[in-house]
């Protein structure tokens, strides 16, 4: 997919390119918590892109229809739902098959990858659930408002589970080494700890405040809480949101003082752990105290 220049403001949170002039449906998204990393999102798309060549690897979700990918000596149809990669200076060619096709395309430059994908090629077509599940959650943290640590750290689940396919497992297998690591995971829990109603962390500064790199601490966290980092600060700040909201703060202020980006940020990630909408967890604490107002939903 070719490369664009956003025209937003590079200091905004999430920068977009939506060139009618491209075709309708066609977005470039960047984040700058994430440099050397782009999402393309083609909807509907007829067009047909003859052989080139990227410098980044290449990792593509077909979401509707089904596109044709050619390498050398190669070509292969990926249905909805299926997964390609295309390793950096690959020669590939792209068109759609038996209609328009929708994808979602991550562009990572290789100073964004792992040290276990830099020497690796990648199968072309890969089905697999959990790096389906793992592009699909990073697409939506670039297309809504998600911290620093939120979007790094789904990239992070996402180039992990894509290394272990490319190993064979031996990634997930391989054991961690004791000491810097452990202390290392218990820094990173005392500072998220310390900071789950601020401003946020990235996952950068998080492993250099730990003494860690970047992916190792990711996976090392993972392992030893059960939960990557950025999902352990959403439960955080979930515990402070729902004692606020028990506590008569409305939902909006609830969010911002809780560290969640906006109101929409916190509703999203309420309703799916919790269960319940804010409003709703709110009401129903109101009508325990006595003081339950009139019944509506107005929060985004």
């Amino acid at each position: 997919m070719p490369e664009k220049t956003s025209t937003s403001s590079p200091s905004s949170p999430r920068r977009s390119c939506n060139d009618a002039g491209d075709g309708a449906g066609l977005r470039l998204l960047c984040a700058p918590e994430l440099p050397g990393v782009c999402l393309a999102l083609a909807r509907g798309s007829l067009a047909v892109q003859p052989r080139h060549v990227h410098d980044s690897l290449t990792l593509g979700l077909v979401t509707a229809g089904a596109r044709r990918i050619e390498t050398p000596g190669r070509a292969g149809l990926v249905r909805a739902g299926e997964i390609y990669a295309l390793q950096p200076g690959l020669a590939h060619g792209c068109a759609p098959m038996n209609g328009p096709c929708s994808a979602m395309v991550f562009s990572i430059a290789p100073a964004a990858l792992p040290v276990e994908l830099l020497a690796a090629a990648p199968p072309m077509l890969l089905i697999d659930d959990v790096l389906r599940r793992d592009a699909l959650r990073l697409a939506e943290a670039f297309e809504t408002n998600a911290g620093a640590l939120e979007r790094q750290s789904l990239f992070a689940d996402m180039l992990e589970r894509l290394t272990e396919l490319v190993h064979g497992g031996e990634l997930a297998a391989r054991p961690l080494r004791p000491g810097p690591l452990d202390a290392a995971v218990r820094r990173a829990r005392e500072l998220l700890e310390a900071e789950a109603d601020g401003a946020g962390i990235s996952l950068r500064e998080l492993a250099e405040a730990c003494g860690a790199e970047m992916f190792a601490l990711h996976r090392a966290f993972t392992r030893a809480l059960g939960l990557p980092p950025h999902a352990f600060q959403t439960h955080l700040r979930l515990r402070r949101a729902k004692a606020l909201l028990r506590a008569g703060v409305n939902p909006a202020e609830a969010a911002l003082i809780a560290g969640f980006c906006d109101q929409s940020h916190m509703h999203r990630h309420f309703t799916r752990l919790v269960g319940f909408t804010p409003a709703q967890y709110a009401r129903a604490h109101q009508v325990r105290r006595g003081t339950a107002a009139p019944s509506g939903d107005d929060e985004s």
